[in-house]
């Protein structure tokens, strides 16, 4: 992969690709010798750094998105709906995503942030209405590149109150997550006492982007 010119010290590639997110990075140990007879020696580490291209483009982790959430008035700040997240295999402007709504939104309804892609709504939905809106992710490189996603929006009637106490299956949760988790991959499942109406999830502390989820009880 690395001819090595043995007069000259000289280091150089050749036509086998070179591809940064198999290997990032190459060790090579040179050795130098004199023509004496001890032979003397010398040894050295070279580490050779793959610079980064922009040769992938942003992912989503699925081509549609179905959720269904409660109606909902109208909001001069927006009320955060869903986050359509992307990733790409880059690094740093090449993976320096910015989010947009590509289509569905002729009547402003919807808003996202261009770097959380966090999806709001600031406009009064009455439930049995639906939305589908295409949500574009572009990378910051040169040329940049882009992938784009459908979000299914159904609006529901919000949960009626619940007769019965809500109790949770246990006081805490715990979960643990690998570090090289993917994007969306499952953490764990926070469980309630069996209930008969539609309940609401929301997490609504802790430092953690915004999801919220209607779980429909039958």
């Amino acid at each position: 992969m690395f001819p090595f010119d043995i007069l000259l010290g000289l280091i150089t590639t050749t036509s086998r690709k070179l591809d940064r997110e198999q290997q990032a990075e190459h060790f090579l140990e040179v050795t130098i010798m004199d023509g004496s007879e001890t032979s003397r020696q010398a040894t050295v580490w070279v580490i050779v750094h793959i610079q980064d291209e922009n040769d992938n483009k942003p992912e989503f982790p699925e081509t549609v998105y179905r959720i269904s959430v409660p109606e909902r008035g109208r909001s001069k700040r927006g009320d955060p709906i869903y986050r359509v997240f992307a990733y790409d295999r880059d690094e740093g402007a090449n993976a320096d995503l910015t989010y947009s709504i590509l289509d569905g939104n002729q009547d402003g309804k919807f808003f996202i942030d261009a770097k959380t892609a966090m999806v709001s709504s600031r406009k009064m939905v009455n439930a049995g209405s639906f939305d589908i809106l295409t949500i574009k992710a572009t990378d910051n490189g040169n040329p940049q590149k882009f992938s784009t996603t459908r979000l299914h929006i159904e609006w529901i009637r919000k949960p009626l109150p619940s007769s019965s106490p809500l109790l949770f299956t246990a006081p805490f949760f715990n979960f643990s997550v690998p570090e090289n988790a993917k994007v969306s991959e499952a953490v764990g499942t926070v469980s309630v006492h069996q209930n008969t109406i539609p309940l609401w999830f929301d997490i609504s502390g802790g430092w953690v982007e915004i999801l919220e989820r209607y779980v429909p009880r039958f």
